[in-house]
């Protein structure tokens, strides 16, 4: 199962392996809040900025992150590599944004959930009623994801 949550949320035994999504590291977060950080799973810098400036509205965020997203293959290859994952383990994205606001970590679930989503070029709509032993992941160079 993959679920959702804020990175300030308290851990819980649920939560399976807990994958901090954001660009930049979250304000008064200690390490062990996080089992891996995937940077490749979140918005550009400038999209995040444009959107938090109220330059572009939701739907033109979602439409240009799922741009971003196919168009990285770190991004495609971890969010592959994250499905295969979820099948055996309970996954739980985290990101800095409070429950309830948009985010992108429901997107992204989005896409883990269904990988065919990253070929059609369609923009899941999510809801944010979706409910919800660490594998060591490391980075090989600095481009591959590696599950071991």
């Amino acid at each position: 199962m993959i679920r959702t949550k804020s990175i300030y949320a308290p851990t819980d035994q649920k939560d399976g392996l807990r994958i901090l999504i954001t660009r930049f590291y979250p304000r008064g977060v200690k390490r062990e809040k996080y089992d891996v950080w995937i940077r490749p799973l979140a918005p550009s810098a400038d999209l995040l900025k444009r959107y938090k400036n109220t330059e572009i509205n939701w739907n033109d965020f979602k439409t240009a992150l799922l741009s971003e997203l196919r168009d990285n293959m770190d991004s495609v290859e971890a969010i592959h590599t994250l499905q295969a994952k979820s099948l055996t383990q309970d996954i739980t994205l985290l990101c800095y944004e409070r429950d309830g606001r948009p985010c992108h970590r429901h997107m992204v679930r989005d896409l883990i959930e269904d990988s065919r989503l990253l070929d059609t070029g369609v923009v899941p709509e999510y809801t944010n009623d979706h409910k919800p032993a660490p594998v060591k992941i490391r980075v090989a160079g600095k481009k591959r994801l590696i599950i071991s």
